[in-house]
């Protein structure tokens, strides 16, 4: 009896001993997994429009929000990469993304864009004799090129002399503050051979890459070369995104990739003038290998006009807030082609990647921003019955120059307006911000009505 007590006793105490042993493995294995696997982390976006001397508006943005989120209204380049985890750019806001990597602050960005002698370097005009006699005829059409593409990219060198010689692979350490590195770009461009976009990333390791899926896919060693649009710098990457074609640069742009010349012209002629879905799909091909667990998008852009159909059935107060008909013809065509880059007419990319992220389609998605100012007719609603008229604070005269004003705004005078128009949308003085949807009454259905309620969301963000 003894015996089989002692015995029952011993098994008892081995199992007990056995439970303790497992419990610490477990405990100690779940550890060693915390301390070595990353955290399932929000990975944020900051998506960047194109839209030429419109980008100032970007920075005008950047800085409010900056000055009430963080209490600095003036930070450095490096500052502001600092809360984002991928920047994806295009065009003028890709000179913005490249501005912030040479770690200006954003007054002094703001300067590249509002000074009239910094502007004329970039959109350095043509001259009679560099022009050929087809494009000088074709000029008296408004169609053809009026700046020189070559004297652009040492422009850029020039204003952006730190980063001009650093490849784009290494520039997400340039910009770490404190050693952590972090912030990644993607710059859009168009291969002009090969007819096909061309995605200038920091990452060399993304799986949006080619080269990478090909490596995974295939099981090839997992060292490789770098990719190719790895190996150019910053501001090669810029230049190439910024040479919109047609009406605006005279010859696209070019340098080495690899010892071989390559040719581009702006990344708007792939479609992603506003590379926000550009931007999503990078990060969800890279959600596993960098735990991504919750992505957050802040798309800026560079100012959008609306206007109405010639047939609106609503009065409206001044025949310029309708769109004018004209009979379609080669010349026309070849106008509005020319300029079409630049448009994004049924915000198409803001709304597949807010589609993406968001298949509950919430109407105000508090992780998916789309900040952008947005001239259009305001529908008015009084004694007097229904009828359009202007967004306040915004005259006929204002309202006309401001939808007639190019991308390529070189004067003073040009810029003063988009800069009036920016901070009338920044103080919520009566310019509504775009939507990711509207309703018939081009009111806000899925979005953000106005900056006010965009930029709360954006700070929810850093909230503890």
């Amino acid at each position: 009896m003894f015996s089989w007590w002692l015995q029952n006793r011993n098994i008892k105490i081995l199992c007990f001993r056995n439970v303790l042993l497992c419990k610490l493995i477990i405990y100690r294995f779940n550890y060693l997994n915390q301390s070595i696997m990353p955290i399932p982390r929000n990975y944020k976006i900051l998506s960047l429009d194109g839209g030429g001397s419109w980008a100032i508006i970007q920075v005008k943005c950047l800085r409010k929000l900056f000055a009430e989120t963080f209490n600095n209204p003036d930070p450095t380049g490096h500052e502001v990469l600092r809360e984002f985890d991928l920047v994806a750019a295009n065009s003028g806001g890709s000179l913005v993304a490249a501005a912030m990597a040479e770690n200006l602050r954003l007054s002094e960005i703001e300067k590249i864009f509002g000074d009239e002698k910094l502007r004329s370097r970039v959109f350095s005009r043509l001259s009679f004799f560099e022009k050929s006699l087809l494009s000088s005829v074709a000029r008296i059409f408004m169609i053809g090129a009026k700046y020189a593409t070559k004297r652009k990219h040492k422009a850029l060198k020039e204003i952006l002399p730190g980063i001009s010689t650093i490849d784009l692979m290494h520039i997400p350490a340039h910009v770490a503050i404190g050693g952590e590195v972090k912030t990644q770009f993607l710059i859009i461009g168009y291969d002009y051979y090969r007819n096909r976009a061309e995605m200038f990333r920091t990452d060399c390791d993304s799986l949006a890459s080619t080269s990478v899926i090909e490596r995974k896919l295939r099981n090839l060693p997992a060292v490789a070369p770098a990719p190719s649009d790895c190996l150019v710098s910053l501001v090669d990457a810029i230049h190439a995104s910024s040479t919109a074609p047609v009406n605006y640069f005279n010859e696209p742009a070019m340098f080495k990739v690899n010892n071989k010349l390559k040719y581009y012209w702006d990344g708007g002629v792939t479609g992603n003038n506003n590379p926000v879905l550009a931007a999503v799909t990078e990060a969800i091909c890279n959600r596993e290998q960098y735990q991504i667990e919750h992505i957050q998008v802040l798309s800026i852009g560079t100012g959008s006009v609306v206007q109405l159909q010639a047939d609106e059935d609503i009065p409206a107060k001044y025949a310029e807030l309708k769109a004018k008909h004209e009979e379609p013809g080669l010349i026309k065509d070849i106008q509005k082609m020319g300029t079409s880059i630049l448009n994004d007419p049924p915000d198409t990319a803001a709304f597949i990647a807010y589609t993406i992220l968001n298949s509950a389609m919430p109407a105000k998605p508090i992780d998916f921003i789309r900040m952008n100012p947005v001239l259009r007719p305001i529908l008015i609603n009084d004694t007097n019955g229904k009828h359009w008229d202007l967004p306040p604070g915004i005259s006929k005269d204002e309202y006309v120059t401001l939808n007639e004003t190019d991308m390529d705004a070189v004067e003073d005078r040009e810029v003063l307006l988009i800069e009036k128009l920016c901070d009338n949308w920044l103080n919520n003085a009566g310019i509504p911000n775009q939507a990711i949807r509207s309703d018939a009454s081009l009111n806000c259905l899925i979005g953000h009505a106005d900056f006010d309620i965009a930029k709360a969301d954006f700070k929810s963000w850093f909230k503890t």
